[in-house]
């Protein structure tokens, strides 16, 4: 009796659409082809047979979070991890890629140390528009983070992207 209780609730729910409502950054997103973070993440991983470690520390409380395994263009065998804060429309974006997809110039770039020794490069925003940039190599994947703000807004301080690099190398 239980289990046709159970199969004729689950039958009328599913006739019911459920009306999820997608707001204007979630839908502008998938309109762009991404998906989620773990999905693009696996797919990735599928095709370079490499580990990509998303971010868990962030320089802001991300509302949204989408990522987009890139398979043709200038950026092909790339993933694209981004995440918005929709309070203030800062985008943290992470590039991780097989090989060094973008040269950040050692004349304007200034060398920092992350976890476990490794070097990296940072850029601050005041060269780059509001667009502070961290790259550094971690297992056989480059990494290249971007923080972009509104052009009125500081650049981020080198700390808050090393805070992000380090919870990648694990």
């Amino acid at each position: 009796m239980t289990k046709l209780l159970l199969f004729s609730l689950l039958m009328v729910a599913s006739l019911h659409p459920q009306n999820i409502e997608v707001d204007s950054i979630t839908s502008s997103y998938l309109d762009s082809g991404f998906t989620t973070v773990e999905k693009a993440t696996a797919q990735y991983e599928k095709k370079t047979k490499l580990n990509a470690t998303p971010p868990d520390t962030f320089p802001f409380k991300p509302t949204h979070s989408f990522g987009r395994y890139n398979d043709r263009g200038y950026f092909k065998g790339s993933l694209e991890l981004e995440y918005v804060d929709s309070s203030n429309m800062d985008v943290l974006v992470v590039w991780v890629a097989e090989k060094e997809q973008e040269n950040i110039p050692l004349n304007i770039a200034k060398q920092v140390t992350l976890k476990e020794g490794i070097s990296g490069s940072y850029i601050e925003g005041k060269d780059h528009a509001s667009i502070s940039k961290l790259s550094f190599e971690f297992e056989g994947n480059y990494y290249m983070i971007e923080y972009i703000r509104a052009l009125s807004k500081p650049y981020v301080k080198e700390e808050l992207l090393v805070r992000v690099a380090n919870s990648i190398i694990q």
